[in-house]
């Protein structure tokens, strides 16, 4: 079972190479992107390993369970409402921002809501569904994806378009000082781990450690990529001007010899699969927290009604959010969310290893 722990955080990394993390990233490549970079994995690598040994401790108990027994209720409540809706956030801001690429890439002429709220129906089948049958998913699509991700930085990496001056160029500005959008950003690579508050039932802690190595790899090489690879297209300085960076540098690669000429489309089609999935367990994991947090899943009835009724109502904010602002503020809107998350991960990491140790001495 430890392999779905490690297909959630890869698909945690993955799934932001072409969304708001490189954003962020670029458009701070002047003022220390690079070496926020390094801070990012030093940080996701230690709270990943912190999180993972605390949740160890408590065998096939989510974090609802273990507040249960450790944490008043006028403390354990509030904060899991919290954590809820932090979740559920990612879940909508991440299909939120895939649905602005399917408007620019595949449909301009469609309209924004109509895009969404597809995607939103697919988000409230697939959240409700129970949380092994969303890990099966979820090594399903990976396996499925991951030849053709490989495929795809291979094709950028050998391209004749591809100018490994311009990343030396980049590299210039390693020793600026790192400022705290980008390590926030950058940071959010490693937090697939996070996901064990709820998978935690479903998968063993202990055994995850035995290959903890893949974290800090696998994070390494995917947040290289993700941020030096279109400096190597697009340069260092024109590569501000692009809205998605990514996007631009994938448009350029052509698959001669394949059935789809362009590899923008082909990537367009992974990322669907992966954001789509991706938010799925960000509002499964959500929803499991409020249930949680309310008593619902103690009750024998109204667990069904309370399930439709939330995540609808979240599917329409989902959608009046991203239609009341443009692709602008709702990038803001996205970076607000990073430099929020990184203290609250922080936060509950060191609570949940405080909880772990008082657990030990007892």
């Amino acid at each position: 079972m430890a392999r779905y722990f490690y297909m959630i955080v890869f698909l945690n990394m993955t799934v932001h190479i072409i969304f708001n993390v490189p954003l962020i990233l670029i458009q701070n490549r002047f003022n220390g992107a690079v070496i926020s970079m390094a801070l990012s994995i030093v940080i996701g690598t230690i709270l990943s390993y912190m999180f993972i040994k605390a949740m160890s401790k408590y065998p096939y108990n989510g974090l609802p369970e273990i507040f249960m027994d450790l944490l008043p209720a006028y403390i354990r409540v509030p904060f899991l409402i919290f954590l809820s809706l932090m979740w559920i956030a990612a879940g909508s801001l991440a299909i939120g921002s895939f649905a602005y690429l399917i408007k620019l890439y595949l449909n301009p002429e469609m309209d924004l809501r109509i895009i969404l709220g597809f995607l939103v129906l697919v988000l409230l089948y697939g959240s409700t569904r129970g949380t092994q049958s969303i890990l099966y998913k979820v090594e399903i699509t990976i396996l499925t994806v991951s030849p053709f991700i490989a495929y795809i930085i291979f094709k950028a990496l050998t391209s004749n378009y591809f100018y490994p001056v311009h990343i030396k160029r980049a590299l210039q500005y390693s020793l600026e000082m790192p400022n705290y959008s980008s390590v926030a950003a950058a940071s959010y690579i490693f937090t697939g781990y996070i996901n064990l508050v709820i998978m935690n039932r479903n998968i063993q802690a202990k055994r995850i450690l035995k290959h903890f190595w893949l974290i800090p790899v696998l994070g390494t090489l995917i947040l290289a990529f993700t941020y030096f690879i279109p400096f190597g297209f697009l340069g260092i300085k024109s590569i501000g001007d692009f809205v998605l960076p990514w996007m631009v540098t994938v448009d350029t690669i052509r698959m001669e010899y394949g059935f789809i000429e362009r590899a923008s489309f082909l990537l367009v089609m992974i990322f669907m699969q992966l954001s789509i999935l991706f938010a799925i367990i960000n509002w499964n994991v959500g929803l499991e927290l409020m249930k949680s947090a309310l008593g619902i899943e103690d009750r024998k009835t109204g667990k069904r009604l309370f399930t439709l009724v939330f995540l609808g109502i979240v599917g329409f904010l989902t959608v009046y959010f991203q239609e009341t602002l443009n692709q602008r503020s709702y990038f803001e809107a996205v970076k607000i969310w990073f430099n929020l998350r990184l203290p609250v991960e922080i936060l509950l990491v060191l609570a949940l290893s405080l909880l772990s140790l008082r657990r030990k001495q007892a």
